[in-house]
């Protein structure tokens, strides 16, 4: 392997990543090709970010983005704003209009999608959590190409023509300079199918407290919708995007309060590279000099290693010889990997080995609204239910998988599924039964899992976990589902099985990650959805 200085090593290291991120899996052979690099030093370059989980490999020995880039993203997306005062403003706009409600960032030339909240009708992929748009189609990347500096925009301009993603899009720069001037004049923007067919959004811009744009609130569903209650939605996000920009006055990041382990001083560059990492990743926003300290490295190492880093893009500086903060690139990183992912296909090797291992039906159900929709089952072997087929669906507060979807949902949506189902005619609950029914939620919780028994079909009882993603959201729920005597009489190895299930050979176990900022208990049951995304 030819000699190499640090810095250079941090930036192939950089590029790696970088070309992992388009080209999605690929063979050490493919990338060493694409960085015509010798594959002895793509080797150690992938060995070092694996022990980072910067990377990470496949049973079929194929190298993906590794969980290491959804917690970065985290921590740049925390030094950046408010999530809980974000959430709050999200679920505000979504439940008084019903639109998918979204707040997207500048980054390089594109629009990030930070945050989002689902529609109560459809679910809007393109313009999901991690989403990136391109700055010349959609509502959000007009507001935020009308507020930024002008030399912004013409860069823009002069990259037409643009590619045409859907039926209104604009695709020559006269038309999007108009565009972006009357978003400018009119304060807002509202468009149509210029990202998805059938789909329009309306956008507000956030600022910073120096009146620089922050970013674009925006509220998008069926054209229909939107178009129908235009006023109203104009009313609302206005009224949200101030609030929000309100936030933005006051708002200080908080470190988290775990604690730092400074690396080897022997160790190799890469390593140092990673720690600094997760020190700006654990205070959020830090000092040079702070950032010494943890490290336990000279000044001017340090300093070398954060100049690198901005270069790369993976840390930002705040100012003229400011702070530091994970950078904005490592939102659109894990922007990348979540969008890549499929939770059908991630669960569906560790639904078969609970299968394999309980020899019962296996059930993977996710939430819609207020049912939990099967969307994946592996037939039992000596018994089945048929009271939850592939695409059916039960209520959230009927059986051992909808309940463990709603028990780990947090109180607000209890309530408001619990006065849901008071106006409802469903027998199977008393609204003078609430107490009760959030004392069994809250045992769902503590223990792990949910219980059903005798519930649906006589004779038969199930038991279910939750699946959480990497900010400790439920997206699903998987579930064991057998004679009552098989399953009654060894729940917590039912239990267990969802979890214990992916310990075998080829198992995703290696890849689970427990995250510092969640404060709910860790519980040998819970499952997270980027832990078994390396078998998609």
């Amino acid at each position: 392997m030819k000699t190499v200085n640090p810095i250079q090593l941090v930036m192939k290291a950089n590029q790696l990543v970088d070309d992992l991120s388009i080209l999605g899996r690929s063979t050490p052979a493919d990338l060493a090709k694409v960085m015509n690099e010798p594959r002895p030093s793509i080797y150690r370059i992938i060995s070092s970010l694996e022990q980072a989980e910067i990377v990470r490999r496949t049973p079929e020995g194929l190298v993906e983005m590794g969980t290491g880039i959804l917690r970065l993203g985290e921590a740049a997306g925390d030094a950046l704003v408010d999530r809980h005062a974000l959430k709050k403003v999200l679920d505000d706009v979504q439940a008084q209009l019903g639109l998918t409600a979204a707040f997207w960032i500048p980054r390089n030339g594109t629009a990030v999608c930070l945050d989002q909240v689902d529609a109560t009708d459809v679910d809007l992929y393109e313009l999901s959590s991690g989403r990136i748009l391109p700055l010349h189609a959609g509502a959000a990347s007009h507001v935020l190409l009308a507020w930024q500096p002008g030399e912004v925009l013409q860069q823009v301009l002069a990259s037409e023509p643009y590619a045409q993603l859907s039926a209104e899009t604009p695709t020559d720069a006269q038309t999007l300079a108009r565009l972006v001037e009357a978003t400018r004049r009119d304060g807002w923007r509202l468009e149509a199918n210029e990202v998805v067919n059938g789909i329009a959004a309306l956008g507000f811009p956030v600022f910073n407290p120096d009146g620089s744009i922050f970013g674009a609130l925006t509220a998008a569903g069926l054209v229909e919708h939107v178009v129908g209650q235009q006023a109203e939605a104009k009313t609302v996000l206005s009224a949200a995007a101030q609030a929000l920009t309100e936030v933005m006055a006051s708002f200080q990041p908080e470190p988290t309060g775990s604690e730092f382990e400074a690396p080897d001083s022997q160790g190799s560059v890469l390593t140092k590279a990673h720690a600094l990492m997760r020190a700006l990743a654990s205070e959020r926003v830090s000092t040079s000099s702070r950032l010494t300290e943890l490290l336990g490295e000279p000044v001017s190492s340090v300093y070398r290693m954060l100049a690198t880093l901005i270069e790369a893009g993976w840390v930002e500086q705040l100012g003229h010889r400011g702070s530091y903060r994970v950078g904005s690139k490592m939102l659109s990183l894990s922007g990348k990997m979540l969008n890549s992912l499929d939770l059908r296909r991630a669960a569906l090797p560790v639904l078969r080995s609970i299968h394999d291992a309980t020899g019962e039906t296996a059930f993977l159900c996710i939430r819609r609204n207020t049912r939990a929709v099967c969307i994946e089952r592996i037939d039992g072997k000596r018994v089945n239910s048929r009271r939850l087929a592939l695409g059916s669906s039960l209520p959230l507060h009927v059986g051992a998988a909808p309940r463990a979807l709603l028990a780990f949902e947090d109180q607000q949506a209890w309530e408001d599924y619990a006065g849901m189902l008071a106006q409802s005619a469903d027998s199977r609950f008393d609204v003078r039964s609430r107490s009760k029914f959030f004392s069994e939620l809250t045992a769902i919780r503590e223990r792990g899992y949910a219980l059903s028994d005798d519930e649906l079909t006589p004779g038969i009882a199930a038991v279910g976990a939750p699946i959480f993603d990497h900010r400790g959201h439920v997206v699903a729920s998987l579930s064991v589902s057998g004679l009552r005597d098989g399953i009654l009489t060894s729940t917590p190895e039912s239990a267990g099985a969802i979890a214990l299930a992916s310990e075998g050979p080829g198992s995703c176990q290696s890849t689970w990650v427990p995250l510092p900022c969640l404060e709910r208990p860790r519980l040998p049951t819970r499952l997270r959805m980027h832990d078994v995304t390396r078998r998609t």
